[in-house]
Formats: C-alpha cells, structure tokens, sequence
C-alpha cells in the first residue's frame, strides 16, 4: 500500500510535535524492551521444568 505524501506529512508531523522526546526511535526501544522482558519470562518459565 502506498501512502500518500499528505498522509506521511501528516505521520512525520505526528511524531515530530510529539510529546515524547524522541518519538521517531522512542517506539524501537518499547519493542526491544518488552522482546528482553518476554525472553526473561520465558527463561525462568522454562526454568521451572
């Protein structure tokens, strides 16, 4: 799916005036976070076998 450029000026505007700093990487880190914490889950749920 294309987007149009209207739509991705929109998006970056989004992340840009974001209230968060770092908006556009902050998302990245969120997901490497919870894949380290589901790996911990997962090590001490095997762990108990």
């Amino acid at each position: 799916m294309v987007q149009s450029a209207a739509a991705m000026e929109l998006y970056n505007g989004y992340w840009a005036n974001s209230y968060l700093p770092s908006a556009e990487i902050l998302w990245m880190v969120v997901i490497l976070i919870v894949a380290l914490v589901a790996l911990w889950q997962a090590r001490i749920f095997v762990s108990k076998f």
